[in-house]
């Protein structure tokens, strides 16, 4: 009678403990509920819950009780060749040490330790962890006491598979959330900045905590850091040494996302960011073309899981091909804007660039001039010397104009011999000043010259708004007008 009821009496306990961790889909939930269940009905202080790294075929301590958190021996157990545990994992049968003083196998972390029961948490023939649970006292666990923890294990192996189920679950709805979100901001933006502003905020919101930095390859190769996220803004300059020995030269290697979650036991590794604890490193890829990376930054170690890498991975496969089609709309933009042989903007960009002063000067009630420079004598020097002369010249006037005149200035080849200018908050005598000072300059080219005799004069028009006009093409229509005036008096005085 009396086994009977203590058999009921079991039962009861396994039913309890099965409906608990049945009750939540939380890893960390489970996984506290394991161990309370461990403590309180079978009177056991020491318990731990180890589960499976299958990429580097190890067990690592995820939840414990009863240890000093500490003991780093313990947290990383290769299946097969450390412990009792790697044991249990390797061979997939439990294993019970009445007396740890006779196992070799045993690893030695709590001196009071006597014996010890471990258990393979599996699910469909695969083993995800191991339940191990260890005693003071030298053969503790009886028959009875074993059959019933094994029937728990079982238990609790199916609850830890609810819950990675229910993670991965999670896991795609952030990557078809983040995916959108990117395609979303891809569709929004032209510009290629704000774009991996963008990108780099979406990225620190999906990775909490943690510093998001996008590195692209330069016009010369070299990385430079074009967004970051984050609380930090003391990213590096120089990304050489990441790219020669560290993060980045492992991820362009493998040409995918590589996790390094144990930076600060490497004295030497070159972190992409000081004080790093993990880094997570994908690069950016797309038409098998590595356009930079993008790096995901924690203090912690051990912080980045699989779940993580997988998201990572996503996000940026997306990221890449946006990123690319933004640079290479900024490129055809660049070329349909700019004088091939000049390098500074084209008709074509003049009046588009005179439309936006027009209208940030009629929204502000701000003011500009307009100056147009024709290069006489363009013709004959084509003809006399060549044209690859003549191409010099056109190529020395442009330098001369980028180097007298401020960044907010806008230059324009306007047709093949005139250029044209638009100079925000100019008013006409300061544009007639600087017009005369760009006359001398390009009259006193070397280039300008053939056999050492002048062979080219500038003439000018300027106009300003709204001092001549409030409407742009009037502007042009007044411009073009005043600068064949120009050019008749210079013939008409003989220049």
């Amino acid at each position: 009678m009396r086994e009977i009821q203590s058999s009921i009496r079991d039962v009861a306990v396994l039913q309890e403990a099965t409906e608990m961790i049945l009750s939540s889909v939380d890893l960390d939930t489970v996984l506290h509920h394991i161990l309370l269940i461990v403590r309180n009905y079978f009177d056991i202080s020491n318990c731990a819950v180890l589960l499976v790294d299958a990429a580097a075929n190890e067990l690592y301590v995820r939840a414990q009780n009863g240890y000093d958190p500490d003991k780093s021996t313990y947290a990383r157990i290769k299946i097969g060749e450390q412990g009792v545990t790697g044991w249990v994992a390797q061979h997939k049968s439990p294993l019970y040490v009445p007396d740890v003083s006779r196992e070799e196998r045993y690893l030695k972390v709590d001196p009071k330790i006597r014996s010890e029961l471990a258990l393979p948490l599996i699910v469909r023939d695969s083993v995800i962890g191991v339940l191990d649970i260890e005693s003071s006292k030298v053969d503790y666990f009886s028959d009875d006491m074993i059959g019933l923890l094994a029937l728990f294990a079982s238990q609790a192996a199916v609850a830890l598979e609810n819950t990675r189920l229910h993670s991965t679950e999670r896991r795609r709805m952030r990557q078809i959330e983040i995916i959108h979100l990117i395609a979303r901001a891809t569709t929004a933006s032209s510009d290629l900045d704000q774009l991996l502003s963008t990108l780099a905020d979406l990225l620190s919101d999906t990775f909490e905590g943690s510093e998001v930095g996008i590195v692209l390859r330069g016009p010369d190769g070299a990385l430079e850091l074009r967004a970051h996220s984050g609380t930090r803004n003391d990213w590096p300059a120089d990304y050489s040494a990441s790219a020669k020995n560290g993060i980045l030269a492992q991820a362009f290697d493998a040409r995918m996302n590589v996790l390094v979650n144990d930076v600060g036991s490497r004295p030497e590794w070159p972190s992409a960011l000081s004080g790093s604890g993990s880094e997570l490193c994908v690069p950016l890829i797309s038409f098998a073309e590595t356009l930079g990376a993008l790096l995901v930054i924690h203090p912690e170690a051990n912080f980045f899981t699989v779940d993580d890498r997988s998201i990572a991975q996503a996000a940026t496969d997306v990221s890449a091909n946006a990123i690319r089609n933004v640079q290479l709309s900024d490129e055809l933009r660049r070329v349909s804007n700019t004088d091939s042989l000049t390098g500074v903007y084209n008709q074509r960009y003049f009046h588009i660039a005179l439309g936006l002063e027009t209208g940030r000067a009629r929204r502000y009630r701000g003011t500009f001039s307009v100056v147009l420079l024709d290069i006489g004598g363009l013709r004959h020097i084509n003809s006399i010397a060549g044209f690859d002369v003549g191409d010099v010249l056109l190529r020395g006037i442009a330098t001369i104009l980028k180097q007298q005149l401020r960044g907010v200035d806008v230059i324009c080849r306007y047709s093949g011999d005139q250029f044209a200018l638009v100079l925000p908050e100019t008013k006409s005598q300061q544009a007639l000043s600087v017009a005369d000072k760009l006359r001398h300059q390009i009259e006193s080219h070397p280039s300008a010259h053939l056999n050492g005799e002048p062979f080219v004069h500038a003439a000018s028009a300027i106009v300003n708004y709204p001092e001549e006009s409030d409407n742009e093409m009037e502007l042009v229509r007044t411009l073009l007008s005043r600068l064949a005036e120009s050019k008749n008096q210079s013939s008409s005085a003989g220049v």
